[in-house]
């Protein structure tokens, strides 16, 4: 008696089940992307501001300069005083100007009682040479995720997110 061949591989069901749920997902996965974006646009904000405010005080320390934060109609800039003409300057890359997201909101609630500074148009939160900087709590706020962090400093040391 001859023995029957044994076929191997997937019957036409089976593979059009897998592909039925490989699109289910896939499905899934793009109408997600967009929340996945605005979520990145917030974290990366975060990570940029404290980078750039820990670069802006290690950079015054070492330069002997003094910085400055604004913001602008829809995002924020630092400035550096110009001992020259005694104002504040535009700082360069990577301190320039930026713009935020539409989603998102920066909100500065500052204390620059205290501090005297030469110069014109004075910037709400100074960061100086001497290692001290306004105290203040700069908080950014999502209006798609309706969430918020606040970036804060008491006036000496690292600029820390609190996470409250």
């Amino acid at each position: 008696m001859k023995a029957r061949p044994i076929f191997k591989g997937f019957t036409l069901i089976e593979i059009l089940v897998v592909l039925l749920i490989v699109t289910i997902l896939a499905g899934v996965t793009i109408a997600r992307l967009p929340t996945f974006s605005r979520n990145a646009d917030f974290e990366t904000e975060t990570r940029r501001l404290q980078l750039l405010f820990n670069m802006a005080r290690q950079e015054a320390i070492l330069d002997s300069t003094e910085f400055g934060f604004r913001l602008t109609d829809d995002g924020y800039k630092f400035l550096k005083f110009d001992d020259g003409s005694q104002s504040w300057k535009d700082a360069e890359s990577p301190f320039q100007v930026r713009l935020l997201p539409d989603e998102l909101r920066l909100v500065i609630e500052a204390d620059s009682k205290g501090f005297s500074f030469l110069g014109e148009n004075l910037p709400p939160i100074l960061i100086l040479s001497s290692g001290e900087n306004t105290p203040f709590r700069l908080i950014l706020q999502s209006k798609l995720q309706r969430a918020s962090r606040t970036l804060m400093s008491e006036g000496y040391g690292e600029f820390v997110w609190d996470e409250q």
